[in-house]
């Protein structure tokens, strides 16, 4: 596994620093965009006053005061993670050959003094901690999936029985002339008119796949896009996806086990879909299961963490920090719901 895809399938565990550290940023916007920021060095109290949010004055001591409490928080929420990762799960070959393999792909790619730079900003001391961090988002993602196992009955099975997940591939046949016909009902249809070559472009995959040849080598030699070069291969696919256009994802929708969809009709052309698997064992091998579970539960990303510390005995001596730490928690779940609730069906091109 290279490190993109460390990188790409282990989103969630980046995100809670980036909801922490992003509150900095929001603020420091925020006062520059919506209030002017004082330009003289105006005093209140005998202290220098920094800027004006909505009418109220804050104080270099009043700057400091908030970047420490949700400086500290981040730092402290981060130590206890790690802990009750390393605490919880044991560090395997495997982990260690991809954290060694990782960390030496980010050194040679950025070097020394930026991968160091970049390790600071997670938390740690220098670039020779790259290991270090992917062996425990790699046990972070352990603990939780271990959990997830452990609660098939009232949140993978539910989550599953909603949205049909499932992986999938396809194969895309271009077609330059589409014409676009709007429905009565608010529904879009599209028909191709294609030239004689991208016709016979089609009819030869059809042909093939008649012919029993495998779905990602007909895809490899005649798909137009650039999964083409992973066997048609788009990954992981549920339906929660808002990723593909409406007639797309509703013909993968339909797809079970192993089977394969008629030609669908887009803007773009001909689509021909295949579900990979829908098996929910394999399935799990998929951080991107995982993750969209994490995405519309966040419960299930948090509890783990929390029931494990519980179970070792890890605390916090600071309980004032910790209750500030679990109202995040308890407020990026509350976003995260807010956020389902109310996400657009935006449509993108399937390339």
């Amino acid at each position: 596994m290279d490190t993109k895809e460390i990188l790409r399938r282990f989103w969630f565990v980046g995100l809670i620093a980036i909801l922490f550290i992003g509150f900095i940023v929001v603020y420091i916007v925020q006062t520059i965009q919506n209030q002017p920021v004082v330009k003289s060095p105006v005093e209140k109290d005998g202290q220098y006053l920094i800027y004006t949010i909505n009418g109220e004055d804050y104080t270099a001591d009043d700057l400091y005061s908030d970047l420490l409490d949700v400086y500290g928080q981040t730092k402290a929420y981060d130590v206890f993670e790690r802990e009750v990762c390393d605490r919880a799960i044991a560090t395997t070959d495997e982990m260690r050959d991809i954290a060694t393999s990782n960390a030496a792909y980010l050194l040679e790619q950025y070097g020394e003094e930026e991968l160091t730079s970049q390790m600071k900003s997670l938390g740690y001391d220098s670039a020779d901690d790259a290991y270090d961090y992917y062996i425990y988002i790699q046990k972070s993602m352990q603990l939780r999936e271990d959990y997830l196992r452990e609660h098939m009955d009232d949140i993978v099975t539910p989550y599953v029985e909603e949205n049909h997940p499932k992986t999938i591939s396809h194969i895309l046949i271009r077609v330059a002339d589409v014409t676009e016909t709007k429905n009565e009902d608010g529904t879009v249809t599209y028909t191709a008119n294609p030239t004689d070559e991208e016709q016979a472009k089609l009819d030869e995959v059809l042909q093939a796949l008649e012919n029993g040849e495998d779905f990602a080598s007909v895809a490899t030699e005649y798909s137009d896009d650039s999964s083409a070069e992973n066997g048609g291969s788009l990954g992981y696919f549920d339906n929660t996806n808002t990723k593909y256009v409406t007639v797309f994802a509703d013909a993968a929708k339909k797809l079970s086990g192993n089977e394969t969809s008629e030609v669908i009709t887009s803007q773009y052309g001909w689509h021909i879909i295949h579900c990979d698997t829908d098996d929910i064992e394999e399935l799990f091998d998929n951080t991107d299961f995982l993750n969209a579970i994490f995405a519309v539960d966040p419960d299930a990303y948090y509890a783990p963490l929390l029931a494990k510390a519980e179970e070792l005995g890890i605390s916090f001596e600071d309980q004032d920090l910790w209750a500030k730490i679990e109202a995040d928690i308890a407020s990026e779940t509350e976003d995260t719901q807010d956020t389902n609730d109310t996400t657009d069906n935006t449509e993108s091109e399937v390339e």
